[in-house]
């Protein structure tokens, strides 16, 4: 009973700092002490909107010819041999497999992807949060107790949410950041789960936590926070892959050290420092700029996001899941203050390299992904949305200055949010004001989509927007044939 009271107290505590964390207006600080996990880790919460999968079903006796591999490469901080369950049994399937089939047709893995979700209004999302706290409640009573103190730390973030000045797409990535890991959570309490992949499981549920926990800190910029929370929404997508019996082996090796080695890196330098010596002490980088990591970062996110898309074709998917746990396990070790400044240099080198390589790779894979030919409205909106959600506000500020209502320019714009199809030509658009209500105002296509591609040029399209890039071509695509409008560089 001591311990149920002290937890109680340990959560109401931690629900009042971060609520004033993730509803800080820029500029205001409040302190608020460091947890840490037992390994010394700093301890902090964004893929699906819908109840969490139960354990997914046996994969089926006849593999596809697919090959990819008989081992898989070592996460960085366990084997990824597991066990192998017997089909013919009555029991609970187990959550792993040495099949070569591609998880393309599970249950996990059949969402078309968040870019082709339903916008929904701020509100909508309340009920979601009570869902989630809901279920993470229920699996904290069924995980070891060594993950308790994770869920609690989970259930303090989404109870903090509640703020009216809580940014919606914030809101939005951290409740679907705690669906992803309630995934996990069922699958690590899932008895017929082999023992090593529990091991992996649990420690990235830990690692993730304790990250969201960091960049909730006050210290974080709110602008920094929103763009890092959408890099862990996109990197614990991939967690019902890996969750999922018919996943290749190599493949789930491949997406548990990239999932690690991001949170690890993200939580070592969540304002744009680094250690600069061997002792451990902080300080700036001057060979890169103050945010590369977390550009880097969000490179890896939207790699996650386009792996994880059912419509990826499982060689394109396995080509980017290898280059994007290249570039994971350098940007670990140019983040590791273990790391000398000789061979962090040498490492930055070789990120660089890698970095471009999966931007590459990240275009490929996107482009070779079936998609149905959306109107111009649809396509609009989905562009538009994706562009809100990974674009820094001030920079949609700027860029959509002289389209906004006149109440937007009087009030101020904290947060563009979503987009809606509301005709051919127009679309409705969801935003947060600074007075923190919500509203909602009709914007042309035609000089908001063009508007948007000096925000996002051709370059960093795919980078930023992982598959949702597409319909941004598109929609450039439609406005060129029926309007004569070059939209920026996107048809470059």
């Amino acid at each position: 009973m001591a311990r149920t009271s002290r937890r109680y107290v340990f959560h109401a505590a931690n629900v009042s700092l971060l609520t004033a964390a993730l509803a800080l207006p820029a500029g205001m600080t409040v302190s608020m002490p460091e947890s840490r996990d037992p390994a010394g880790s700093a301890v902090a919460a964004p893929a699906q909107t819908t109840d969490p999968p139960s354990p997914p079903p046996s994969p089926p006796s006849d593999p596809t010819d697919e090959d990819t591999g008989p081992s898989s490469p070592p996460p960085t901080t366990e084997s990824n041999d597991s066990g192998v369950p017997d089909d013919s049994t009555d029991s609970p399937p187990s959550p792993t497999s040495t099949s070569d089939e591609t998880p393309e047709d599970s249950p996990a893995s059949d969402s078309a992807g968040t870019d082709e979700q339903t916008p929904e209004d701020p509100s909508d999302l309340e009920t979601e949060s009570d869902e989630v706290t809901t279920s993470l409640s229920e699996e904290k009573e069924k995980v070891p107790e060594e993950l308790a103190p994770a869920v609690d730390t989970l259930l303090d973030i989404v109870s903090a949410l509640d703020a009216p000045e809580t940014l919606p797409q914030d809101r939005e990535g951290i409740i679907e950041s705690a669906e992803n890991l309630t995934t996990a959570l069922e699958v690590i309490s899932d008895p017929s789960t082999p023992p090593e992949l529990r091991k992996q499981l649990t420690a990235l549920v830990k690692q993730v936590t304790s990250t969201l926990k960091t960049i909730s800190s006050p210290r974080v910029p709110p602008e920094e926070r929103s763009m890092l929370i959408l890099v862990v929404k996109r990197t614990t997508s991939v967690l019902d892959i890996i969750c999922d019996p018919k996943t290749p082996q190599e493949l789930r090796g491949t997406l548990i050290a990239t999932v690690d080695d991001t949170h690890y890196a993200l939580e070592r330098s969540p304002d744009g420092t680094q250690p600069d010596s061997t002792d451990g002490s902080q300080g700036p980088d001057e060979s890169k700029g103050p945010d590369q990591d977390q550009s880097t970062a969000m490179l890896l996110g939207a790699s996650s996001e386009i792996v994880h898309d059912r419509r990826t074709p499982p060689r394109e998917r396995e080509k980017l899941a290898d280059i994007t746990q290249q570039v994971s396990s350098l940007l670990r070790k140019v983040t590791d203050p273990k790391t000398s400044q000789e061979e962090r240099s040498e490492a930055k080198k070789e990120l660089d390299e890698r970095t471009t390589h999966m931007k590459e790779q990240q275009e490929e894979s996107a482009s070779a992904q079936d998609r149905p030919e959306e109107s111009l409205g649809k396509a609009a909106a989905l562009c538009t949305s994706a562009i809100f959600e990974a674009a820094p506000e001030s920079s949609i500020m700027r860029g959509l200055k002289k389209l906004v209502p006149a109440q937007w320019k009087d009030e101020g714009v904290k947060d563009f949010y979503k987009a809606k199809e509301k005709s051919k030509d127009q679309l409705d658009v969801l935003a947060q004001l600074r007075n923190n209500e919500d509203s909602r105002a009709p914007f042309d296509v035609v000089p908001l989509v063009t508007a948007l591609a000096e925000i996002v040029p051709r370059d960093r399209l795919f980078g930023e927007l992982s598959g949702s890039a597409l319909y941004c071509q598109q929609t450039a695509s439609y406005l060129d044939e029926e309007f004569g409008v070059t939209v920026g560089t996107w048809l470059t």
